[in-house]
């Protein structure tokens, strides 16, 4: 017994010997969210090329199909809105040809978002009102338009902790990655119900910028239903990008240039489709086309309206 009780001592700090330490000072929330908001507000809208690659698996076969347009043939646009937390215009439009395959887009001043896509023969359009995003019964297209911007990492975070919507955050030290988690949290349309929407992961170095290297996007029962990882960080063109209070303090804005988005069952947890992107010539140089965010599908293509059956209320 004497023995066991000296032995286990030793095994304990040999076991924390092996495990990952992670950096002993930390930031608090009000100084990650202000450095994040800083380098977010100095840009005020963005346009940028991009490639894009689709891959959908089958759920018959469980074998992928994979399209990509190639070269950065496609454009991302976005324009924020006076609200800082949204909503906001912009549009990510897959092009092959200089013909357009597919739209996924927020239409702020119409108040609904939508995807729609042509592949030849193959077409299939979708559409909601930013009121009822996410709420009880959507489910042929459950994204929100703002949360989904996240992944740009140019759209503010809630600097207020004590109202809704508002961040928390927590120390992760598990999984060899250390990293600030940071969980955005509001009110689920028409239920009102609380809910954590997303999860951001950001790096926990004090020698690195404090940058966002993954998003898990959430379903109201809490269940991860979307994986974001971002990459390779690029400073973006701040051409007549807004007045230089606005400026970041490092003197650049960044933002993630490699961007997969993996879509995950929620009850097989199990990948069933991905978009992966990558943007170059990011500026905020005013080349907004207003007329690009609407709600403008392919002819002969029907629109299903994801929420008609959806009210204001409880």
């Amino acid at each position: 017994m004497k023995r066991a009780a000296a032995i286990f001592p030793v095994l304990f700090a040999m076991g924390l010997a092996g495990c990952q330490q992670c950096p002993p000072a930390a930031v608090s929330i009000q100084r990650l969210v202000g450095e994040y908001n800083a380098n977010a507000a100095a840009v005020p809208r963005l346009w940028a090329m991009a490639r894009i690659r689709v891959t959908l698996i089958d759920p018959g076969s469980g074998l992928p199909f994979t399209w990509d347009t190639g070269d950065a043939t496609s454009v991302l646009l976005l324009s924020k809105g006076p609200k800082k937390l949204g909503p906001h215009d912009f549009v990510l439009i897959g092009r092959e040809l200089g013909a357009d395959l597919f739209r996924l887009g927020s239409d702020a001043e119409s108040g609904v978002y939508y995807m729609w896509y042509k592949f030849g023969d193959e077409a299939g359009a979708w559409w909601g009102r930013h009121e009822f995003a996410g709420a009880p019964g959507v489910t042929l297209l459950p994204m929100d338009p703002n949360q989904l911007l996240a992944v740009l990492g140019v759209c503010e975070l809630p600097e207020q902790l004590d109202r809704l919507p508002a961040v928390a955050m927590r120390m992760n030290t598990e999984g060899g990655k250390c990293a600030y988690v940071v969980s955005y949290i509001d009110r689920q349309s028409v239920s009102g119900r609380i809910l954590f929407k997303r999860q951001v992961y950001f790096e926990w170095d004090k020698k690195r910028p404090r940058r966002p290297f993954r998003i898990d996007f959430l379903d109201a029962a809490g269940m991860r239903v979307v994986t974001a990882e971002l990459k390779d960080y690029r400073p973006i063109d701040l051409t007549d990008g807004g007045p230089a209070s606005k400026k970041p303090t490092s003197g650049q804005a960044m933002m993630p240039t490699d961007i997969r988005l993996t879509r995950i069952d929620p009850k097989t947890h199990r990948e069933t489709s991905s978009v992966h992107i990558w943007l170059s010539r990011m500026t905020t140089e005013d080349k907004w086309d207003r007329d690009a965010v609407k709600l403008n599908p392919p002819a002969n293509v029907k629109m299903i309206q994801v929420d008609r059956n959806v009210k204001a209320g409880k």
